[in-house]
């Protein structure tokens, strides 16, 4: 959590010291997580999978 969110409230300075950015690694985590499953899930025409199950879908719209 950044020093904007937090205020003048020196616990959690101490609570981060103590226990880590607990909300800061679970966002980093959360985002890196998000990248890669996009990748993973990105559909067209260069990503198709023969044979393979919801190889041709290319999302909603078609």
């Amino acid at each position: 959590m950044d020093s904007a969110m937090r205020g003048d409230a020196p616990i959690y300075d101490r609570l981060i010291a103590e226990r880590g950015d607990v909300p800061g690694d679970v966002r980093r985590t959360a985002e890196e997580t998000l990248r890669r499953l996009t990748r993973a899930m990105e559909f067209g025409p260069g990503s198709r999978t023969p044979g393979f199950p919801g190889g041709g879908f290319t999302g909603p719209g078609i």
